[in-house]
């Protein structure tokens, strides 16, 4: 499915996490490690499973899955003990005897889900991915409504039924109001008839406030647009286009707010989509939108040309960005302007950039800012300073607009936010878009409604709806473990650090600093638990239970508008960045702080009864990974109070370029068979050097940890493997998982973490 910033509270500015699966996001440094899903914040979330129905036939499937599970320990036991399981061993390990085997139900489970997902008839040292993954890629079939499945998926399907219990059940006299507003969202989502019975009115009426989609109507006054008005109007609902502004902190001083500005994502999933040509996935997009317009009164034949127009503009738009493995150097990124400056007034600014300078006046910054800011009664002077990232993008688009005619510009507009707001109309228009996704992500079926509106509800409440999940489902025993194992993985770091042979003594000292001052966040955030605390942070949001579509809307202006307040507000640096239920963890830069959420401390990742060693081959790896992020190639470049600065000797630098390059060139030689494309080594070499990083950190700290007991765990019964072994195998059962052809094209294409296998 297509997926836009509209619905997605988290803003690009801060250096968030980086995700196992993520997408980098333009502008300042964003982290987040999105062990498996897509956006900057987010691909896109959910993966759709069986809906439980009740009544008898769920007491006779629960029946039959427990006795399954009993007769599964039994055999394992029976197994163990005639000596018939002897996976093929990945190095010896001294025989095991009884007293050093652990037979309770706990190791059992735990031993026969590892084996589940094993396929022994591989040699682990010929193909180490198939032999940790591949029964379980082979029982895991990717499901009609997903381009992919993997195991962050499946815990997200998990915790997605979960989430949909506490979301459908009765309100309590007693419960926070914001619990009551997330339900009456997710209600409102839920009530599919009067969806289709309102049918496409809402919409009608929106665009009406838009001044209208020029496809539908050959009156539409092309003399009377205004791309600065419509662009700042889409803005306030939360609509980035052409123009990509958000509040953050700001990169040198990461104390204060300033506002940003960057070069705008495509509607499809990357640049390169509109620069290969035009294929069929260009073709279902043009299709899509043409459909669209039909299905509202618009001529077939205006519909084809004028669609047609529109997707030439938006492959002239993608031209005019730069490619993000050419966006890694935070420093060449950042330019501080005012608004008089950036109009091209100041002439000290013309020398180094005299084209953008001399082509950017032609926006009219202030009025597009004021239109903004003047919703939270806060009104911009020229004065004003902005951080732009891209002001060579800025001076090409206006060479682009003035090439384009502004009906072409509107329909191009209107049809972004139209694109993002079909997944909110009847099922008609749904239609449409499952079309589109069948070229682009390879999937046969849309994603059952229940997934979408609890998706959704988390999305837009996700903090009540955490309050729900960490009551009923999160140990507090997990936020104590997880805090040891932070501490003594940064201590494993802090010895590699000593070990390494590139840098010097002083800057050694200050990563340590570093490294030191990196506050951690997990589980939850402690305030959501005070009912009054959790309903200020939604006071400003109401919801109608019988109009869902004037809901979306209300969302959209109300994440705008808390971005726009943030410019007079002091940085929050202890707030967090993502929500309790989510399977994730992040690194924000600017902050210089990491984040586990309370949904990825849940197994396979993590269980208080796992041994040792798969804790720190699962959450132990995740955690070194986002301690590693802020030493990569773009986290190295703050210091430990979030700032951007030279930190580094240059000759520190330069040998860490070295090293980064054996990384970049290691990746890029690896070759995706399916889709015939080498790996991007430069732009998955932050993810790489954070893998790669928090691997030999967990295993460092796993050892220790280990010598500190004075012995090793007693062993999981029916695998004759040891735990150092079973470190590895854990880490590497993290990463099962099969992609749609089209997926896969898509990750090796754009995505800045390189495929599972690799």
């Amino acid at each position: 499915m297509p997926t836009s910033d509209s619905d997605n509270i988290m803003t690009k500015g801060q250096i968030a996490l980086r995700s196992v699966n993520g997408v980098p996001s333009n502008g300042a440094y964003v982290n987040d490690m999105n062990l498996g899903t897509s956006s900057s914040q987010v691909e896109i979330l959910g993966n759709e499973g069986t809906i439980y129905k009740k009544g008898p036939r769920k007491e006779r499937i629960l029946l039959a899955v427990s006795m399954a599970l009993l007769v599964g320990c039994i055999v394992v036991l029976v197994l163990l003990l005639t000596g018939v399981v002897n996976p093929a061993p990945l190095g010896q390990s001294s025989p095991a005897t009884e007293k050093d085997v652990c037979l309770d139900p706990e190791c059992v489970r735990t031993a026969a889900n590892l084996l589940n997902g094993m396929d022994q008839t591989i040699d682990p040292c010929d193909d180490f991915f198939e032999y940790a993954c591949g029964a379980w890629n082979r029982k895991n079939i990717i499901p009609e409504d997903k381009s992919s499945y993997n195991t962050f998926g499946k815990l997200r399907d998990e915790l997605q039924v979960l989430l949909k219990a506490l979301l459908e059940k009765p309100d309590m006299p007693n419960q926070p109001n914001s619990v009551t507003k997330t339900r009456n969202l997710y209600r409102s989502c839920m009530n599919e008839s009067l969806i289709e019975l309102r049918g496409a009115k809402p919409v009608f009426d929106f665009l009406e406030t838009l001044g209208g989609w020029p496809v539908l109507s050959s009156n539409w006054s092309e003399s009377s647009f205004d791309w600065i008005e419509l662009v700042a109007k889409l803005r306030l609902y939360n609509n980035k286009l052409l123009i990509d502004e958000w509040v953050s902190s700001d990169d040198k001083n990461s104390s204060v707010n300033i506002i940003q500005l960057d070069q705008v994502d495509l509607g499809m999933p990357s640049r390169d989509y509109f620069l290969k040509g035009r294929d069929e996935k260009v073709e279902a997009y043009e299709n899509f939108a043409v459909s669209l317009a039909i299905l509202m009164g618009a001529n077939e034949t205006v519909a084809r040309e004028e669609m047609r127009e529109m997707v030439e503009f938006e492959t002239k738009l993608a031209n005019s960005t730069t490619p993000p493995e050419d966006r890694r150097d935070n420093e060449k990124l950042y330019n501080r302007y005012t608004i008089r400056e950036l109009n091209g007034r100041i002439t000290w600014f013309i020398f180094l950039f005299l084209q953008v300078i001399l082509l950017s006046f032609q926006i009219d910054w202030l009025k597009f800012l004021n239109i903004l800011f003047q919703s939270v009664n806060i009104t911009l002077t020229m004065d004003e300073e902005l951080v732009v990232y891209a002001p060579e993008y800025f001076g090409k688009l206006v060479d682009v607009l003035h090439e384009t005619s502004n009906r072409t510009i509107a329909n191009y507009l209107v049809w972004r936010i139209m694109m993002n707001r079909v997944g909110n109309l009847p099922k008609r228009f749904q239609s449409l878009n499952q079309a589109y996704s069948k070229v682009l992500y390879g999937t046969d079926t849309d994603q059952a409604r229940w997934r979408k509106c609890v998706s959704y509800a988390t999305d837009n409440m996700g903090m009540a709806v955490g309050r729900l999940f960490v009551e009923e489902h999160f140990n507090s025993e997990s936020k104590e473990s997880a805090l040891a194992m932070i501490a003594n993985i940064r201590d494993a770091f802090n010895e590699l650090l000593m070990e390494n042979d590139w840098m010097d003594t002083e800057t050694r000292k200050v990563a340590r600093e570093k490294a030191a001052a990196m506050e951690e966040k997990i589980g939850f955030p402690a305030y959501i638990l005070n009912n009054t605390a959790l309903d200020d942070e939604y006071t400003t949001i109401e919801y109608q239970a019988d109009k869902y579509f004037e809901n979306v809307l209300a969302n959209i202006r109300h994440i705008a508008h808390q971005n726009f307040k943030k410019l007079r507000e002091p940085v929050d640096k202890s707030s967090w960045s993502t929500y309790p239920p989510v399977v994730n963890a992040f690194y924000s830069a600017t902050k210089n702080q990491i984040m586990f959420p309370a949904g990825i401390l849940q197994p396979p990742f993590y269980s208080k009864t796992f041994p040792k060693s798969l804790n720190y081959g699962g959450i132990g790896m995740v955690i070194g990974h986002e301690i590693t992020h802020g030493f990569d190639d773009r986290g190295r470049q703050f210091d430990k109070d979030g700032n951007l600065v030279q930190w580094w000797d240059q000759t520190v630098v330069d040998n860490f370029k070295k090293k980064t390059l054996c990384i970049i060139q290691q990746y890029g030689n690896y070759t995706v068979k399916e889709v015939n494309m080498n790996l991007n080594g430069i732009q998955t070499q932050g993810e790489n050097i954070a893998d790669n990083g928090g691997l030999k950190q967990a295993f460092r700290a796993y050892r220790k940890w280990v010598a500190k007991q004075g012995k090793e765990e007693s062993k999981l019964p029916g695998i004759s493997l040891n735990h150092n072994q079973l470190f590895f195998l854990n880490f590497a059962q993290m990463w099962c998982g099969t992609d749609r052809h089209q997926r896969l094209f898509q990750k090796v294409l754009a995505g800045a973490h390189s495929i599972n296998r690799f």
